[in-house]
């Protein structure tokens, strides 16, 4: 919107209206890059973490056996024992 406004200037052979302007939203827009930029490599490094401990937590999930079933039979033995008793 600046840019248009001084080719309408020098178009129509007129000074700008604050010229500087160009130079404070030049630096404002730098500033919000920059904030842009650090959430960025925040939310990398975040994810590069996730990973991280996904990939830790795929290692003991792995050393799980889910196929014994001995715990779960045990318990509904005893589920089934305490139904019994029940009158």
């Amino acid at each position: 919107m600046l840019l248009t406004e001084a080719n309408l200037a020098r178009r129509h052979g007129y000074y700008m209206i604050q010229p500087e302007r160009r130079l404070k939203v030049k630096k404002s827009m730098g500033a919000i890059k920059h904030v842009l930029g650090e959430r960025k490599r925040k939310k990398i490094a975040e994810h590069r973490q996730y990973l991280a401990e996904v990939e830790r937590l795929g290692g003991l999930v792995g050393k799980v056996d889910l196929h014994d079933n001995e715990m779960e039979e045990s318990m509904h033995n005893e589920a089934k024992s305490l139904d019994n008793k029940e009158p």
